[in-house]
């Protein structure tokens, strides 16, 4: 058959597809208008198919009919085509239609809105009056500021725009996300207007005199030499209010430079921090605590200040008078030798006050006495995000002491239970730590680790190794017994099928497993992976899973490693990822786990 003849065939092969209306219009070479026409005419047929579409059956009828449906389409006129009889955009449309500039269509149907071609001609002669006409597009207050000073010649900010729109002069005619749109065609006729005009001259000369005659509470409270929240303060006392936009009128401002009593008032009642006390006093801030122990300055207030993301601390406030009178009051104080020490030096105000201990040694001192009384070790922590510390101990083989013997020693402690409220006692850690020590007894744990197949896999090499010693129990190859290895697991163990076909078979190595845990606890670094390793391996094997170490003799040593690191998430093992490698690095975290210490 020639390359015509199969073309032809393929052409006339009858469609299968569906067809909504964009895909109808091209088999037919319509615009979308011209379908949207035809079916409001009735010169298309109705859908023949549940949605939208025409079916591919009957669009091969249409397409057939071509040239007799396009003459019989009416040569009405939609929306796009009167746009651009009459040169406009879509929004001028929308505001056209809106105002009544452009008349409705005089042949509506469910398909679209459409005009007669007579009617459409008539607007098209008319084009020039109708854009005319049309309400310019409303603009947000930056916009009608720049027109309306382009028109105007006047300086006029968005702050004229909202009292314009205030004094009913214009209005809000739309919204942009957030942001007010207003109706330009009322500010054009406003300016248009000679009373009009003298109302917009009016309002901007205001503003500008308004904002000479006035200053920002930045630029008060510098002038001043108070900070802003002193200027609110006295301005509440004598009933003193901003103007416009949050200015102050520079005349009553003036007026308080004058008085020069409570400028000095103001002045001693400003607030600093321990730091800026420090500076002000012209001491290091080692001795300025000196200074509050000795009872010479104390706070006036307290603030909460964010320390990082999830912590707060409160800082104390002194008043700049206090701590001026403190320098010229005190008896016996050398201010200037206090001054002339360097940094790390003693501070001469030892020889009149002690400062209290800190929070830190109070505590660990609490934690010296209770390992002491109880000859145990007591491991303290300091949570810093909750600003908490956290207490856990050893407990003797008699099970003391207990947390009620331990809150009983914290509160009978004179300075420790001064910070009780953000002391917790016993916790998960506590917990774990002694648990791994359990663990690294003798004869009480092995550690286990498996190489599988796969995820989802059998045994192909197991290791086990005594927690206590460290001595390798057992290690050896598994043969998989028929189920290969897939790829991504030979990439992180490396064994070969050569190695596992001379391996010894699970039936052979599980009575060497049993003999080599014994009735010790079970620890693997994932014990749910390694447990259901082997219990897979030991199905495939055939063999009575009834002979398998019960499921409360695991424990999971990495569960327990984000317990002690105080961390919401698994910690990697590393390794080589072998199984008498990753075993013994296992054991070496329960190690850690289990290492005496003092407190990190």
């Amino acid at each position: 058959m020639s390359d015509h003849s199969t073309t032809t065939a393929a052409a006339a092969a009858p469609r299968k597809r569906a067809h909504d209306h964009r895909q109808l219009a091209e088999v037919l070479s319509w615009t979308p208008g011209q379908v949207n026409r035809a079916l409001a005419a009735g010169v298309l047929p109705a859908y023949d198919m549940k949605t939208p579409r025409w079916s591919g059956p009957l669009v091969d009828q249409l397409e057939a009919r071509r040239e007799e449906l396009t003459t019989a389409i009416p040569d009405d006129v939609d929306g796009d085509e009167l746009m651009t009889l009459l040169g406009i955009t879509y929004g001028d449309y929308q505001r056209g239609r809106n105002a009544g500039v452009i008349p409705g269509p005089d042949r509506p149907s469910a398909w679209g809105l459409l005009w007669t071609r007579g009617l459409a001609e008539e607007l098209a002669g008319r084009a020039e009056e109708i854009r005319a006409a049309i309400p310019p597009a409303p603009l947000g207050a930056h916009r009608c500021a720049a027109l309306l000073s382009e028109r105007t010649g006047l300086d006029v900010a968005v702050a004229d725009i909202t009292t314009l729109n205030r004094r009913d002069l214009t209005s809000v005619v739309d919204w942009y996300k957030k942001w007010a749109l207003y109706d330009v065609a009322a500010l054009l006729a406003l300016i248009a207007d000679e009373a009009g005009l003298a109302t917009l001259t009016e309002i901007v000369t205001e503003r500008q005199a308004w904002m000479a005659a006035s200053i920002t509470a930045k630029d008060a409270a510098h002038w001043l030499g108070w900070r802003v929240e002193d200027l609110q303060r006295v301005a509440g006392e004598r009933g003193m209010k901003p103007g416009r936009f949050d200015r102050w009128a520079r005349t009553d401002v003036a007026a308080l430079t004058e008085d020069e009593e409570l400028i000095e008032r103001v002045r001693r009642e400003q607030l600093l921090g321990p730091e800026q006390a420090a500076v002000h006093m012209e001491i290091r801030r080692r001795d300025f605590d000196y200074v509050v122990a000795a009872g010479w300055v104390r706070p006036v207030q307290w603030v909460t200040r964010e320390v990082g993301v999830r912590k707060t601390v409160e800082v104390p406030l002194y008043q700049v008078g206090d701590l001026e009178d403190a320098l010229a009051e005190v008896p016996g104080v050398d201010w200037e030798a206090v001054r002339a020490v360097k940094p790390g030096g003693v501070s001469p105000l030892r020889e009149h006050t002690r400062l209290p201990a800190a929070r830190a040694q109070v505590i660990r001192a609490f934690c010296a006495q209770l390992a002491a009384d109880h000859k145990v070790e007591v491991w303290p922590h300091f949570w810093n995000a909750g600003d908490r510390w956290e207490i856990d101990w050893e407990i003797n083989e008699d099970g003391h002491p207990t947390k009620p013997e331990v809150a009983a020693a914290l509160s009978a402690h004179r300075g420790a239970r001064q910070h009780i409220d953000h002391i917790t006692l016993s916790t998960a850690v506590g917990q774990v730590i002694r648990w791994a020590r359990e663990c690294l007894k003798p004869g009480a744990a092995v550690v286990i680790d498996t190489e599988t197949t796969g995820l989802a896999g059998v045994v192909v090499e197991i290791a086990v190794v005594d927690a206590c010693t460290g001595d390798v129990l057992l290690d050896t190859l598994v043969n998989p017994g028929g189920v290969p290895v897939e790829d991504g697991a030979r990439m992180v163990h490396g064994i070969s099928d050569e190695a596992l076909g001379q391996a010894p078979t699970w039936d052979q190595v599980f009575p060497l497993f049993l003999a080599a845990v014994g009735s010790a606890r079970l620890l693997a670094y994932n014990a749910p992976f390694d447990r259901a390793a082997i219990a897979a391996t030991h199905a495939n094997a055939g063999l009575w899973s009834g002979g398998l170490p019960a499921g409360d003799r695991w424990d999971c040593i990495m569960d327990a490693r984000s317990t002690w690191a105080r961390v919401g998430y698994w910690l990697a093992l590393g390794g080589g990822h072998r199984a008498r490698g990753d075993a013994l690095d296992a054991r070496r975290v329960l190690q850690a786990i289990g290492t005496p210490h003092g407190g990190r």
